[in-house]
């Protein structure tokens, strides 16, 4: 029956990575906190605020109880997602990696940087096998996958993309002035960063059955589900960088990753754009994910509308996570399609019954199937 109930989700996972006619859009609420010590309050409960965490501080068992916790908590959802697993995805994992100490803060770990200028860069090296912090990651999801006896998917945790990490190591000034003073230095480093990362998910991976032939990318609260293999992706060092940079280092650098699985799938913010544009005149990404920012940090949905239809009639599957009013709830309803559609709201506890949060109008066709190419 539980194996049952997971074909049937990933079959509507895969008509919406394909885009095929369908009355609603995927649709799951998320009901675990914004910000990822919130999830997991007794795995990071021992870690004190503004201390350097170690790899030696990281381990599966403090956090089992809350990986319970999660599983337990989800078929009361009634959703199109179930749970997926990821290791605690509050670590900046890669940056990590790639050797910048991690701070704890209350709601997240950061990242310091660990370059002084892009001279270090040079020569930069980085051997998985003798990688403490890579070691902690690989025997963490290790026994997350042995803690799930088949009762969940397991997928690798958030790694940010090769500028994000790059862009931890270096501080943000010296990242942006690399740009300008020693660009094939910077492009260096951004394709290590990708290799790195990418050698990290093939590793996870190889340690990572699917579960009954379903594959999972998420942990992170954006899921996509498949047959195929998927894999997570993101920039949002975009945010202090413009189009041109973007589109000639970032991307070449982001498509490094796409060897990582058959499916791929991008994370974007609100606040930051302006590389959808580019992502839609390249096919390097299969589907566009919005987080909706906090309300006062990006645009209202009123403001985005354009961009998710601009999405929508490029024929590119959108999955858009975050608050929505009810006004803006009614606003999606009206101007977007259900087709290639995967809305992931967050939703207070309280709001148990999946009324409470299920726009009810997609029981038709918002947008003609003609008008998606």
């Amino acid at each position: 029956m539980l194996v049952e109930a997971w074909d049937q989700r990933v079959d509507k996972h895969e008509a919406f990575l394909e885009c095929r006619p369908v009355d609603r859009p995927l649709i799951g609420p998320w009901r675990s906190g914004y910000y990822p010590a919130t999830q997991f309050p007794r795995g990071t409960a021992g870690w004190p605020s503004g201390a350097l965490l170690q790899a030696g501080d990281v381990f599966f068992s403090a956090f089992s109880d809350d990986y319970e916790r999660l599983c337990e908590a989800q078929p009361d959802s009634n959703d199109d997602f179930g749970y997926v697993g990821s290791a605690y995805w509050g670590i900046p994992w890669l940056e990590a990696i790639m050797g910048c100490p991690v701070a704890v803060a209350a709601a997240n770990c950061c990242s310091r940087p660990c370059l002084t200028s892009l001279d270090g860069a040079k020569g930069l090296a980085t051997d998985l096998d003798s990688n403490a912090w890579f070691q902690v990651l690989l025997e963490f999801t290790q026994e997350l996958v042995e803690f799930s006896a088949g009762r969940f998917p397991v997928c690798p945790p958030l790694l940010r993309g090769p500028g994000d990490t790059s862009a931890a190591m270096l501080g943000e000034m010296t990242f942006v002035m690399g740009f300008f003073d020693e660009p094939e230095t910077l492009q260096d480093l951004l394709f290590r960063c990708a290799r790195t990362r990418l050698a990290v998910i093939e590793r996870l991976q190889a340690v990572i059955p699917s579960w009954h032939g379903i594959h999972a990318a998420g942990g992170y609260p954006s899921k996509v589900l498949s047959r195929r293999t998927v894999a997570y992706h993101q920039e949002d060092s975009a945010a202090i960088l413009n189009p041109s940079i973007f589109r000639e280092f970032i991307l070449p650098a982001l498509r490094v990753g796409r060897d990582a699985a058959n499916v791929n799938f991008i994370h974007l913010h609100s606040a930051c754009l302006y590389p959808a544009d580019i992502l839609l005149e390249d096919d390097s990404f299969d589907v566009l994910q919005i987080n909706i920012d906090h309300r006062g940090m990006g645009p209202p949905v009123s403001k985005l509308i354009d961009t998710f239809m601009k999405i929508q009639a490029a024929g590119r599957p959108l999955l858009l996570w975050g608050e929505f009013s009810a006004e803006e709830w009614r606003l999606i309803q009206c101007q977007l399609s259900p087709l290639g559609l995967s809305l992931q709201p967050i939703v207070q506890q309280t709001e148990t019954q999946r009324s409470d949060w299920m726009p009810r109008a997609f029981t038709r066709r918002a947008v003609a199937d003609s008008d998606i190419s």
